[in-house]
């Protein structure tokens, strides 16, 4: 008994999967040339795309190719707005619009949609045709198709735009922008002919940044524009207290969607000064950076910089030169602005100070015999800070000779106008400044702790004086090297 029944039901199995495929007839609109026909407004049907087929000349909407499509069409009446919705709530079909004849159908801006909606800017006269599409025959099933007509956003007209503040984020459909009669589209972008309007009047003055899509700013009661920026890009404009600007946001038909339209207060600039030495003197040009730091990356058009003791320098250009009379701590202040009127400022204080030293005098012995040990003195003028300042004696080689060290002093120099301070030193000499008969010196004087280069002024650091006569020693003794 039970093996009677196992056998029945295998045979039924197999027999299922034999069995021959159930035909579905061709849904209304299955061909083009069937199209069904809408002939009033609102209209709303449910279309079964079961069985639908496909002709070998159907356009291939959105660069994608189902297996089967139905097709509705209307004539426009008169100009305006269509909404058309073709819904199932599952992945699976596409909804296109086309216009034209068969074989030379040309679909409209943007028009491909997924399991959606969209609108037709239609023109009185002209037959649009819907096409359905089936990505896959198991896709395929009942859908909800409505067609009516639709209204421009309400701030569609320049006259109707709609009041906002800032900050603020605005979300219009541009799908359901026009243009109006006589409106010239942005010079940023001369395709964004559909547009909505917005109105600002700001209590007090700042700089707004506006950016969703492109936008452009007019003075109300002006053409001219304040601003423009495209799409993805920021329009910056001062707004000044008390006074209406009118803001478009536009796009062109192949990129019209819903979008997010913010108004934002700009971010403020950031002003840096640099200052080139790092250690400025009287003696040489000081060179001023003005340099701003945007988050929009506007370049700066202007900048000053005060000195604190009534000079104002223009640096328009970045940079500019400065030489200072006298040393001291400058409060210096620079001031950039950028195109929209943003301005910062920034302080710092610059202390000039001129470190400069001379050797005004090296006094050495006329003549001297070998053996002997003479003193030398270097003299040291000063007239601008008390220093520390190192004097280093030298031998100057003859002959070849490299020169020698003789030694080195270190002493606290006052500033004087007039005044002179001694470095002592002695040499003792050899019989090698007897065979030569003369033997010159070199004194180099340097501020302490300021560097290889002495001080700031270095062409005055030095001096050289020569024993002319130098005599064997007395006795023939003398010391050698």
């Amino acid at each position: 008994m039970f093996r009677r029944a196992g056998l029945t039901a295998i045979a039924l199995a197999v027999a299922a999967v034999f069995a021959p495929a159930v035909a579905h007839a061709a849904p209304a609109g299955d061909d083009f040339d069937t199209a069904a026909e809408i002939t009033a407004l609102p209209h709303s049907a449910t279309l079964d795309t079961t069985g639908s087929t496909k002709a070998e000349d159907d356009p291939n909407p959105c660069y994608f190719w189902g297996q089967g499509s139905v097709w509705q069409k209307y004539t426009a009446p008169a100009d305006g707005l269509l909404r058309v919705s073709a819904r199932r709530g599952t992945f699976g079909s596409m909804l296109a619009v086309y216009t034209g004849q068969r074989g030379a159908l040309g679909i409209e801006p943007n028009a491909c949609v997924q399991d959606g909606s969209y609108t037709v800017h239609a023109k009185a006269g002209t037959t649009y045709y819907f096409m359905v599409v089936d990505y896959d025959e198991q896709y395929s099933g009942p859908l909800s198709f409505t067609l009516r007509q639709a209204t421009p956003e309400p701030n569609d007209a320049q006259a109707t735009a709609t009041a906002v503040q800032v900050p603020s984020t605005q979300q219009p459909d541009l799908t359901l922008a026009t243009a109006e009669p006589g409106e010239t589209p942005p010079t940023c972008d001369t395709t964004a002919t559909r547009s909505v309007w917005y109105r600002y009047t700001p209590a007090r003055a700042k700089v707004v940044e506006v950016s969703g899509t492109v936008i452009s700013v007019h003075r109300a009661g002006e053409t001219a524009e304040l601003a423009c920026a495209q799409r993805y890009s920021k329009a910056l404009f001062p707004a000044a207290a008390n006074e209406t600007y009118l803001i478009r946001a536009a796009t062109s038909a192949t990129e019209a969607d819903k979008v997010q339209v913010q108004f934002r207060t700009a971010p403020d600039i950031v002003a840096n000064l640099s200052t080139w030495p790092d250690r400025p003197t009287v003696l040489s040009d000081t060179t001023f950076g003005v340099h701003v730091g945007d988050p929009n990356y506007l370049p700066m058009t202007s900048a000053t910089i005060d000195l604190g003791d009534g000079t104002v320098l223009r640096a328009d250009g970045g940079q500019v030169k400065h030489r200072f009379t006298r040393d001291g701590d400058y409060r210096v202040t620079a001031t950039a602005s950028v195109a929209d009127g943003r301005t910062a400022t920034t302080t710092r204080t610059v202390q000039v100070r001129t470190h400069d030293v001379a050797v005004a005098g090296l006094s050495v012995p006329a003549s001297a015999r070998a053996g002997q040990t003479k003193p030398i003195k270097v003299s040291v003028a000063n007239t601008r800070h008390d220093e520390d300042v190192t004097v280093t004696l030298y031998r100057v080689g003859a002959n070849g000779e490299q020169e020698r060290t003789i030694g080195s002093l270190t002493q606290r120099v006052t500033a004087s106008a007039q005044g002179r301070t001694g470095f002592p030193f002695a040499y003792s000499y050899r019989e090698e400044d007897a065979t030569a008969g003369q033997v010159t010196f070199r004194a180099r004087a340097e501020v302490s702790g300021f560097g290889w280069n002495g001080d700031d002024k270095g062409d005055d650091n030095e001096a050289r004086a020569t024993t002319t006569s130098v005599r064997p020693a007395a006795g023939g003794s003398a010391l050698v090297n």
